[in-house]
């Protein structure tokens, strides 16, 4: 009984790491973490790359725009900007939505919460969009990064 404990909990640690979102070491030494504000100046010069990025809340909904992703704004406090607020547009996968909506939507927030994504195209829009990998990082004996929510 005890070796078939062992061996279950063996495959299903294997599953959630194989299930997680993994940047190498060498590229994870490269990430830099932005203010959404800043993420914005800079984002047709960072395709390709996973940033960090910080913010106050998140849109409070989300958008289902195709199988599987779900579209959604993360905001900052902007006193520079015009309305107030500067918003990154990011995509989120379906299955990473119910701990994507843990993040608070209230605007009033004031506490900086950072998440993590691949800063892409969207070739459809021709917009630029974060597709987010999680919340939180740990790292691997090689120091490879892994990401989870």
């Amino acid at each position: 009984m005890k070796a078939i404990v062992i061996v279950l909990s063996g495959i299903l640690g294997l599953t959630s790491a194989l299930a997680r979102q993994q940047v190498d070491a060498a590229a994870w030494k490269n990430v830099k973490t932005y203010n959404a504000a800043t993420l914005l100046q800079h984002e047709e010069s960072l395709l390709g790359q996973v940033v960090g990025v910080r913010f106050h809340y998140r849109s409070a909904k989300l958008r289902h725009f195709k199988p599987r992703w779900y579209e959604a704004a993360l905001w900052q406090h902007d006193f520079a900007a015009k309305k107030g607020y500067s918003g990154v547009r990011v995509i989120v996968e379906q299955e990473d939505v119910p701990a994507f909506e843990t993040i608070t939507s209230d605007f009033r927030s004031i506490a900086e919460v950072t998440v993590y994504g691949h800063v892409e195209k969207d070739a459809d829009n021709n917009f630029v969009q974060v597709r987010l990998l999680g919340r939180k990082v740990t790292l691997d004996g090689a120091g490879n990064a892994l990401f989870d929510w």
